[in-house]
């Protein structure tokens, strides 16, 4: 078996322990958030090593898709605004407000 089938092997026997472990148990929504940005951190990258033509451009790839899914991401966001599903009293409202201000303020500091 070569080194990236091993590397697949033990990641699909990660995700089918941590699915048993998730079925006995209710684990705190923190964590659940922590391990959902780490699989969809690993997929960007696979996405961008399956996409990128060469190594120099793996690096652009991967932020080309992290935009793309930020776009997607706010899109829906503020459909849920524009719909009333998401509003100020949303669970985790507070901590995404604060990270669009901050995000504006380094675009501000871009563009300057």
């Amino acid at each position: 078996m070569s080194d990236l089938a091993q590397v697949v092997s033990g990641l699909r026997q990660a995700l089918d322990d941590l699915e048993k472990q998730l079925a006995k148990e209710n684990p705190p929504a923190d964590a659940l958030e922590d391990f959902k940005s780490t699989l969809d951190g690993i997929r960007t990258h696979v996405l961008a090593f399956i996409n990128a033509e060469d190594s120099a451009d793996y690096h652009g790839t991967v932020n080309t898709f992290r935009l793309a899914r930020t776009t997607q991401t706010c899109q829906n966001i503020l459909t849920g605004f524009i719909d009333g599903t998401i509003n100020t009293k949303t669970p985790g409202f507070d901590k995404f407000y604060s990270t669009v201000e901050e995000t504006l303020e380094k675009l501000g500091a871009l563009s300057s």
